[in-house]
């Protein structure tokens, strides 16, 4: 805590900011103390290079067993003014709901109140970091941060003006999260799970992550073997009240392989082989019980993942 404090009070004395003001974020060894004369000696230069087309730089710098820096940029007409909203963001495994060891900075020239933008945050967060899980594995650290400078101008507040902000706020994390899934430590495979047929969100998501959860099902997608019933032990695994198996569809890359929980009469073993073997991969399980459907993005399990985290302090 100590180096924490004493790098925000030396980047506070730059910048000439009060401490309080500087936030200090970290991912990395838990534990592992960060090598402080070196990061505060870097501090001067790296204010001094400060510039408004740096991001990929700043997604470069916070990245760890990421493979490629993260960043995305997208604008909006607001009646005829330019709204801009960028983001970046960093992480490739112990990646799960709550973020896990991720960090992620969206920042707009939109001017907004502070109450709606936590509110903004909060809900792009759910559909986006929160929807998203590498290996079921979290950390002590985590961040995710929105930040509105007002500089364009233009207030956002409600109405027409609010929906189009909050859709590319949304396009914006979801592609960061997606991005994080894609780069996952190991994967070769972006897996689409989406639970349809729940009698609510809560239930949608425990299906889903306990399938997305499954070694043994990311193995299988890793391998393209069409293990279908290694999917259908997951679902039926997952913590959900009364739920009925029996029900069950199945479909993955659009292939029906479970009906009714009984594998489909018209699957073939060809036509589950070329499903999974796409680097692309949605598997659509139906519950039958509701209405409501929830979709979560993960990805496989392959031989890289092992080597990554076996020699991580290697």
């Amino acid at each position: 805590m100590e180096n924490a404090l004493f790098t925000c009070e030396r980047l506070a004395d730059i910048t000439g900011v009060d401490a309080p003001a500087v936030l200090p974020f970290s991912t990395g060894v838990i534990g592992q103390q960060l090598p402080v004369d070196r990061l505060t000696a870097a501090l001067p230069a790296a204010v001094d290079a400060l510039a408004e087309d740096c991001w990929m730089e700043a997604a470069r710098a916070i990245m760890t067993t990421d493979t490629l820096p993260k960043g995305v940029s997208r604008t909006l007409d607001v009646d005829g003014s330019t709204v801009t909203i960028t983001g970046i963001a960093k992480g490739s495994g112990m990646i799960r709901p709550d973020m896990a060891t991720m960090l992620s900075y969206v920042a707009t020239d939109a001017q907004i109140d502070q109450a709606i933008l936590q509110q903004l945050l909060g809900a792009a967060v759910d559909k986006s970091f929160n929807s998203i899980t590498v290996d079921g594995d979290t950390s002590t650290n985590d961040a995710c941060v929105l930040i509105a400078t007002g500089a364009s101008g233009v207030h956002i507040d409600k109405g027409s003006r609010l929906a189009a902000f909050t859709a590319v706020l949304d396009e914006v994390m979801t592609t960061l999260a997606q991005a994080i899934v894609r780069d996952g430590e190991g994967a070769t495979k972006f897996i689409s799970l989406r639970v349809s047929g729940a009698k609510d969100t809560e239930e949608a998501r425990e299906v889903a992550f306990t399938v997305a959860h499954s070694p043994l099902v990311k193995t299988a997608m890793f391998a393209s073997d069409a293990n279908w019933g290694r999917i259908l032990a997951a679902i039926g695994r997952a913590s959900v009240d009364s739920l009925n198996v029996s029900l069950v569809d199945i479909a993955v890359g659009g292939v029906s392989i479970v009906e009714a929980g009984e594998p489909a009469a018209s699957y073939t073993e060809e036509q589950g082989a070329a499903a999974f073997a796409r680097a692309e991969i949605e598997v659509h399980i139906s519950l039958h019980r509701g209405d409501v459907e929830a979709t979560v993005w993960t990805c496989d399990f392959s031989h890289e993942y092992v080597s990554i985290n076996a020699d991580y302090r290697s």
